[in-house]
């Protein structure tokens, strides 16, 4: 221990710390090189993906949604055509069954914007009613 200077100590230190920060260097260059070659292109792959299966499942939607409103339009004109029906051979209805027809014949004019036959078979038959 006699021999340790304070130079060769501070050669040892700088050493020493060349060293670490080569290290620390090192492994961000290594990191870097990573991330270049494999993260990057295994996260632009990912981002691809979900743009199509964004694009896919908006499209399922608005298809779905599509026959949904034709469904509804669909049972909307099949009540009224059946209630019309009902009251052109003179059956008997409840109030709550003529406030439901009003009720589908507004939503089908109103919501799925309906203009065809119901709606001049609608205005012929409960015209005659008043």
């Amino acid at each position: 221990m006699q021999d340790i200077t304070l130079g060769t100590l501070s050669l040892n230190v700088l050493f020493l710390g060349g060293f670490i920060g080569g290290c620390l260097v090192l492994i961000k260059y290594t990191k870097s090189a990573f991330a270049k070659v494999i993260t990057k292109p295994i996260t632009d792959l990912l981002q691809n993906n979900k743009k199509e299966l964004d694009e896919k499942i908006t499209n399922l939607q608005s298809d779905l949604n599509n026959k949904i409103n034709t469904l509804g339009a669909d049972q909307c004109k099949n009540y009224i055509v059946r209630f019309l029906s009902d009251v052109e051979n003179g059956e008997k209805l409840s109030e709550v069954e003529i406030e439901r027809a009003y009720d589908a014949y507004e939503k089908y004019t109103n919501l799925y914007h309906g203009n065809s036959y119901i709606h001049s078979r609608w205005n012929k038959v409960m015209g005659n009613k008043k």
